[in-house]
């Protein structure tokens, strides 16, 4: 099967450049037939998410469509390192199929976030609902904020 690609003259630029724009440790795919070799880092392998936070909670979110709760592995280590692996494995292709395009990721997906200090994590809760999971940390007792009451001063009078 013969791939036509249109004409690009700064292609080689591209795969140059790929070297001073990524740090040699992320992720990179070589050799597939269908990529023209133009990634930016860590786009193909790794978990989107979301981290937000108020007084009495850290809320990550990570998008992983398609995953069920036995494909995907949540742990929190000593060091506060919060760590997400999902793995999936290729589909078999039929006889006599021969795939035009193939997109969909199959292989190890992993994303390695550290908490801060101030988080319970004996209370962490996870939850994994629509290809959405929802990682829960509460704020430690003594580190939320709290509101104080102001006292009259006493023998003061307001005019």
């Amino acid at each position: 099967m013969t791939t036509m690609q249109r004409f690009d003259p700064f292609r080689e630029m591209r795969h140059f450049n790929r070297l001073f724009n990524s740090p040699l440790w992320a992720a990179q795919r070589w050799g597939d037939p269908m990529d023209d070799g133009v990634e930016t880092a860590g786009e193909a392998w790794s978990i989107p998410m979301d981290v937000a936070r108020n007084d009495r909670q850290l809320t990550v979110t990570a998008s992983l469509p398609g995953f069920i709760a036995d494909d995907v592995d949540v742990s929190i280590s000593p060091d506060r390192i919060l760590s997400i692996k999902a793995s999936r494995q290729s589909e078999v292709s039929h006889e006599g199929e021969e795939y035009l395009m193939r997109e969909r990721r199959s292989g190890t997906f992993s994303r390695a976030i550290r908490l801060p200090s101030e988080l319970n994590l004996d209370d962490a809760s996870v939850a994994l609902e629509h290809g959405v999971l929802t990682v829960k940390v509460p704020v430690a007792e003594a580190a939320q904020t709290r509101r104080l009451q102001i006292s009259n001063a006493s023998g003061a009078n307001a005019c």
